[in-house]
């Protein structure tokens, strides 16, 4: 892969981890133009924080050579300026930081050897630094975002099922390092998963009874949904716990703002996760229900009008967070858990694709 001796330090993955010898990418936004740094994440007075060792500029790649042949190395004024800062590094961490900018080409040559050296990768154990670490001094907030993004989980009360280990990635890590992480992780998402990811996180079902909090979230009091999403973010702002190593500004962190976004323009989707409650539903009366035929067709504006009980000029109109709130209302009388019917639930949320795919995203 790259061609230059890897300078690997003879520590242990944990010790040199727990010490801040790990580097990482981050970047910042100026002037609408993505700015690159090299950090890396030191153990001071108790607490990770981060700490610049160099400047990319816009485009890291200048910093790459390609000799020719299946491989490519890292320039050495990288080397020579980590070196000047003094940091300790690891050459095989240095590639994964340069790795988003290595031409296609390369890249696709060598993924499958990159992909077979992780999977042949021995694992150690946990250590008891960092089991102390993940149980005592990770954020719940990071484990619930973690553990969405690698599972899908949208029912966070089984996180204290899950093993310890599974949360290795996040441990040793200054609150930059973790959040440029979780970005990197939510460019996975789906826009129509952003709103879900954030309820599921904030684990905002804990605040509500109905049976539909589980796996509808779209079904929810939307005023009060809004209230409650409000309200944590403003705790987790004020939560010093989770910033520690960082300074604080008195306006929302722009850390969080992100999540502000994915909130309010991304309306909840009736995609997966309403298909997995109505086949949990079938499953549960198989005998009184039955599958709706394949195909069909899609309802029209009469239809969609009927449905949603309101005039065909008025869903000309529409914005789609009104569409939302509607639509949100009309799931609590309709829904076959509360003595609705099945087909006219399922007619409802394809009413709601139908009208929401016709209404331009912004309005």
């Amino acid at each position: 892969m790259a061609l230059r001796p890897a300078q690997r330090n003879t520590r242990s993955w944990a010790g040199r981890k727990q010490k801040g010898y790990f580097v990482y990418l981050a970047w910042k936004d100026k002037n609408r133009k993505r700015h690159y740094y090299i950090r890396q994440s030191v153990l001071r007075h108790g607490v990770y924080v981060s700490r610049d060792l160099m400047d990319l500029g816009r485009d890291p790649s200048v910093f790459l050579e390609y000799p020719g042949g299946r491989s490519f190395y890292i320039h050495e004024q990288v080397e020579e300026q980590l070196n000047a800062s003094g940091a300790a590094w690891d050459y095989g961490e240095l590639e994964d930081v340069f790795w988003p900018f290595v031409s296609p080409d390369i890249k696709r040559s060598l993924q499958g050897f990159k992909s077979r050296d992780v999977r042949n990768r021995k694992i150690p154990e946990l250590t008891h630094q960092e089991d102390e670490f993940i149980r005592n001094r990770l954020h719940i907030v990071d484990k619930r975002r973690y553990n969405f993004l690698r599972l899908g989980e949208l029912d966070q009360s089984k996180l204290t099922r899950i093993p310890p280990r599974f949360y290795r990635p996040l441990v040793f890590k200054s609150r930059d390092e973790l959040e440029h992480l979780f970005i990197s992780m939510e460019g996975s998402l789906n826009p129509s998963e952003y709103s879900l990811y954030v309820y599921s996180f904030f684990y905002l079902r804990r605040f509500f009874d109905e049976i539909i909090a589980g796996k509808m979230p779209q079904g929810l009091d939307q005023d009060r949904l809004d209230r409650l999403f409000l309200q944590e973010i403003c705790r987790l702002d004020r939560d010093v716990s989770f910033w520690k190593g960082m300074p604080r500004k008195k306006e929302l962190h722009k850390y969080l703002r992100r999540y502000v976004i994915m909130y309010f323009d991304h309306p909840f989707s009736t995609g997966n996760i309403l298909q997995e409650h109505i086949r949990d539903f079938i499953a549960r009366n198989r005998a009184g229900f039955q599958q709706p035929p394949p195909g069909k067709k899609e309802p029209g504006m009469e239809e969609v009008s009927t449905i949603l009980g309101m005039s065909a000029q008025k869903l000309k109109k529409i914005s789609r967070r009104e569409l939302t709130r509607i639509y949100r209302r009309r799931v609590l009388k309709m829904h076959p858990d509360r003595g609705g019917d099945h087909e006219e639930f399922i007619r409802l949320n394809e009413a709601y694709q139908t009208l929401l795919r016709k209404i331009r995203p912004g309005i």
